[in-house]
């Protein structure tokens, strides 16, 4: 274990500080990549020449294939970071990563050809446009399989670099690296593809993640290699691989936010209750697997450790609540459309309103881990939610289809300071309860928990929009009864979709205002439990 530096071989020390710095930047990296693509698929679209009825639908796959990927990756990683060491399962990783990069900037030319000329031997003849769609799905799922491990076994390093009590301010560090990654790809991307093709994106990731692997292996060189004793649970991993998979597949759910808009708000599609179903049933053999195996990929046990479990309930409801304000935005600029001169000027406005809320949100990582080693734990995280829950709550008062862009923005502003003050001392109580031969597993929790609440976020408030808006639409067609005029109908059903973004708002306050009691059951200071 390591306080202020390290030392080994001789007097030389490590200022672990100096070490986080370099795992920060292919966290970046890695999350950059999460979303970057949504600045890309049009014109991506575009060059593969696929068809407008089903472009979209199967372009998507580029988002939802990396996202489920990146959520298997980090569901065993965490643990093969605590039997196999953190730095060699981390240097992987970045290896893996850098092929899938070097595999989609390449996707189209031989790649693609070597994919057709397989499905030709088979009596296939296929569109060469979805073959290439095909290869560059695969290289994202390759890139998803080594970013998705890079956070978790970041936090892990937290713990292995930095004494309980010290961790808060270096887990916000990698809390905020990896938010702004995620939340500045569009821009990036956008800006990117701006001075040359799509492919240089993932030509640029070649160079910075070979720097990156070079760095942390001198920052690493130092520090003591964590391992503990024990087999890997590749049946449990299995499982609930198997139930993660189902839930982002039965929920239809991804992270990218940059086209939410009214035409996409649709229920959960046919194949919902099947997938969801398997999914549940996933996951209760994970369970009765775990109790029995002697080394499982996730000790149970853990979760009657107070601070745990109370951590664990709070990051569902921040993840849930993240996402209200990230899809809020870009919904209510494209309802007020009309008020935009042209697309481009609709998509500057939400990423500028986005901004207003992840920029504050990522900034707010870092003082939520000074605020925790001054206030405490269970002070820090009730005070972040109360201010996003009065953010939430203002948004329900106040929405309408006039509502200035400025107030919109300050709104949001106290929403991500407040969710963002959560991020450290959550990440801090969990990874502190676990034991040392669990600190991956725990750190992937972090994630995973974050992730899932995000995924039940957006699938459950596009079907609740979906029906909540044809629902007042539909009453306010009966109340006007013959005296409808058709042409009332955009107004109402603006009117009405307004009147639904402010009622998420609601839940957003609701939700937060429920989380502050699993949060008043942490402790002062996330101690390490006792053995």
């Amino acid at each position: 274990m390591l306080a202020n530096k390290t030392k080994n071989d001789g007097d030389r020390a490590v200022n672990p500080w100096v070490v986080m710095a370099f795992i920060a930047i292919p966290v970046f990296i890695g999350s950059l990549d999460l979303t970057v693509v949504s600045a890309f698929l049009p014109e991506l679209i575009n060059e593969l020449q696929l068809p407008v009825q089903t472009a979209l639908d199967d372009a998507s796959w580029i988002v939802t294939a990396y996202l489920l990927a990146y959520t298997i990756s980090l569901t065993f990683m965490g643990r093969l970071s605590d039997l196999l060491g953190r730095r060699w399962v981390y240097v992987v990783c970045l290896v893996v990563f850098i092929i899938g990069s070097i595999w989609v900037a390449i996707a189209t030319t031989w790649p693609a050809d070597w994919l057709y000329d397989l499905y030709r031997r088979m009596g296939e003849r296929p569109d060469p446009a979805y073959v290439k769609l095909q290869v560059i799905i695969v290289g994202r799922v390759v890139e998803a399989l080594g970013a998705g491990a890079l956070v978790p076994v970041s936090l892990a390093l937290v713990g292995d670099l930095f004494p309980p009590l010290k961790r808060a301010r270096p887990l916000g560090l990698v809390a905020a690296t990896d938010t702004l990654g995620w939340v500045l790809g569009p821009v990036y991307g956008g800006l990117f593809i701006q001075i040359m093709p799509w492919e240089g994106l993932f030509w640029m990731n070649v160079p910075l993640t070979l720097l990156s692997l070079f760095l942390v292996l001198y920052g690493l060189r130092e520090v003591p290699q964590v391992r503990v004793k024990g087999r890997f649970d590749y049946i449990g991993t299995v499982l609930i691989v198997g139930a993660l998979s189902c839930l982002s597949l039965g929920l239809g759910a991804n992270v990218d936010i940059s086209g939410a808009s009214l035409e996409n708000l649709s229920p959960l599609p046919e194949y919902a209750a099947p997938v969801l179903g398997l999914g549940v049933l996933l996951f209760l053999g994970f369970i009765v697997v775990e109790r029995r195996f002697r080394d499982p990929l996730i000790n149970l046990a853990m979760f009657a450790r107070r601070n745990l479990s109370a951590a664990s309930v709070v990051n569902l409801f921040v993840g849930y609540c993240l996402f209200i304000g990230l899809v809020n935005v870009p919904l209510l600029v494209n309802i007020r459309q009309e008020s935009v001169a042209t697309l481009t000027e609709a998509a500057l406005e939400v990423g500028l309103l986005l901004s207003t809320l992840t920029l504050p949100m990522a900034a707010a990582a870092i003082p939520g881990g000074w605020l925790s080693e001054r206030i405490g734990i269970r002070n820090t995280v009730v005070s972040g939610l109360g201010l996003a829950l009065v953010g939430f709550a203002w948004v329900f008062f106040t929405w309408n289809i006039d509502i200035s862009t400025a107030l919109v923005g300050i709104q949001n502003v106290l929403i991500g300071i407040g969710i963002g003050l959560t991020f450290s001392p959550v990440s801090a109580a969990i990874i502190n309860s676990a034991h040392d031969e669990e600190r991956g597993v725990a750190s992937a929790l972090v994630i995973i928990l974050r992730l899932v609440g995000m995924t039940v976020s957006v699938a459950s408030l596009s079907s609740l929009a979906f029906y909540r808006v044809n629902a007042l639409v539909d009453a306010a067609q009966t109340s006007l009864g013959t005296t409808f005029d058709p042409n009332q109908y955009q107004q109402v059903y603006v009117e009405s979709a307004i009147k639904v973004l402010g009622e998420m708002g609601l839940i957003g306050a609701i939700l937060c205002a429920i989380a502050i009691v699993p949060a008043l059951m942490l402790g002062r200071q996330a101690s390490p439990p006792e053995k």
